[in-house]
């Protein structure tokens, strides 16, 4: 039996390891020199943009309590059916041969015994499996575009094979993928930014996703060039990020995150409340994941070539821009998110980050100097 490596945290990809692509993603292929869409847009995927790198994640950094849940629904099971197998095989210990025989009881005393070790041993082998991809590895998959260099950098695993690296070239396969997702009765499509590397026959070596998946073909369109317009033109005309993530996630981001999934802004405060213990069993199972995982650290050569330029205009988030997921309705920060943000900007401008109305200032001194 062969299981996805460790750096494939959903097991989606593993399954086209050493297959030719699909037409739709042959069809679906994206290019560094042409446009895929005429409008642009940036959903939620970016870590922090400046003129030299953009950082953004992976599709799986909203996945990772469905992993917890999935370990913690196994070991459960598991134990039922370790306690099932030994009660049957424990049988024999306390009813007399005689009557075993007599009343049938050994057919029964094999079958649980055997059905209970199957069980235990088939949960064991899907929450093992999981644990094995989420737990003890990074808290988060960053993947860096880098300007300047001409590269994309995605961080896998914490091995020394875990920092896989990308030419930004018309010769790598990028494209719009394609997946089912949901229950068998209520399964709908959803879409991804994907890169591809082939083999000399066109088989898939290996491949990972940029950002998070998307609910229509347009989104994914309009994400990708919003990539293509940073490495390609810059960051000078691009449309402010959604939303930065925040590096270090704690146990009430988490919470948002996990929030997000169940919300509706029409009925935010009533579905907060019918939803609330379901929330937080999702984010306390997120924090315990995320507890035995460590920071993605970059090495040194690459946080050089990804270092933004001092005062960059373009360098965000600003020192008094908001990260993270909003807890306010609509998406939006309440006034206890912006009283966190305020309470950390003395530390942020200590660290080099702008505020939005130095960035401005200095913005409008180069306009006014390429005027003249």
């Amino acid at each position: 039996m062969k299981f996805p490596t460790k750096d494939e945290r959903t097991p989606f990809y593993f399954q086209k390891k050493g297959k030719p692509l699909r037409e739709w993603e042959r069809e679906h292929r994206l290019h560094i020199d042409q446009p895929a869409s005429d409008e642009i847009c940036e959903i939620g995927n970016v870590y922090r943009i400046d003129s030299t790198c953009m950082e953004i994640t992976d599709e799986s950094q909203t996945r990772v309590q469905l992993a917890g849940m999935l370990f913690l629904i196994c070991a459960v099971a598991v134990g039922f059916s370790l306690s099932l197998g030994a009660m049957f095989a424990s049988t024999p210990f306390h009813v007399s041969a005689e009557e075993m025989r007599e009343n049938g009881n050994w057919i029964a005393t094999v079958f649980g015994t055997i059905l209970g070790l199957a069980s235990s041993a088939f949960f064991g082998l899907m929450g093992g499996e999981a644990a094995r991809r989420y737990l003890f590895s990074l808290k988060h998959r960053p993947i860096r575009l880098n300007r300047n260099v001409r590269r994309i950098y995605a961080m896998r695993t914490k091995d020394r094979d875990g920092l896989w690296e990308v030419p930004w070239s018309n010769d790598e396969f990028f494209c719009i993928g394609k997946r089912r997702v949901g229950g068998l009765s209520t399964s709908y499509s959803m879409y991804d930014i994907r890169h591809y590397t082939l083999d000399a026959d066109g088989n898939v070596v290996r491949g990972f996703v940029l950002g998070r998946l998307m609910f229509t073909l347009e989104q994914a369109q309009q994400q990708w060039e919003y990539y293509r317009r940073y490495m390609q033109d810059g960051p000078a005309d691009l449309p402010e990020p959604h939303r930065f993530w925040n590096p270090r996630e704690s146990f009430w981001e988490g919470f948002k995150i996990c929030r997000e999934d169940k919300l509706s802004s029409l009925f935010s405060s009533l579905f907060d409340y019918i939803f609330f213990p379901f929330m937080l069993l999702d984010a306390t199972v997120r924090w315990l994941v995320l507890a035995t995982c460590s920071d993605p650290v970059w090495p040194a050569e690459i946080e050089a070539t990804c270092k933004p330029e001092p005062n960059d205009p373009y360098a965000r988030p600003y020192a008094d821009d908001y990260i993270g997921f909003a807890s306010g309705p609509g998406g939006r920060p309440s006034r206890a998110d912006l009283e966190r943000a305020w309470a950390l900007e003395p530390q942020r401008r200590r660290d080099g980050a702008l505020t939005r109305s130095e960035a401005e200032a200095i913005l409008k001194q180069q306009r006014s100097q390429t005027v003249v």
